[in-house]
């Protein structure tokens, strides 16, 4: 039986090992913006966590729809990490799923 297509994105996701060393790495460059509030000096807090998710950030960052330290802003912030860091999960799975072959389709073409 054929997988239904949100589940087989959140496979492609999350059940790879390539996907899941990314999100690791974002989840560990994440806890110094987690805990940001906590510190006296938390001006770089969010670098590592823009680094490791670059390209898409630094996309969806460019406009600033809001100004100040609003809700609004650390929303938009927030979400942008989070889709940016999915994203590049994603691909990395349709790399690695693409780069390891279908085990179906293997079997396939042996027999």
């Amino acid at each position: 039986m054929r997988d239904s297509r949100p589940r087989t994105l959140v496979r492609i996701t999350f059940a790879n090992p390539a996907s899941l060393v990314y999100l690791g790495l974002v989840a560990v460059a994440a806890l110094p913006v987690v805990f940001a509030s906590a510190t006296a000096d938390s001006s770089f807090a969010a670098v590592w966590i823009l680094l490791i998710t670059a390209p898409t950030s630094m996309v969806l960052l460019l406009p600033d729809f809001s100004h100040g330290d609003s809700a609004l802003a650390s929303g938009y912030f927030l979400a942008a990490l989070a889709f940016s860091a999915l994203l590049h999960a994603f691909l990395l799975g349709l790399m690695y799923r693409g780069l390891r072959g279908s085990p179906a389709r293997q079997a396939r073409t042996t027999t």
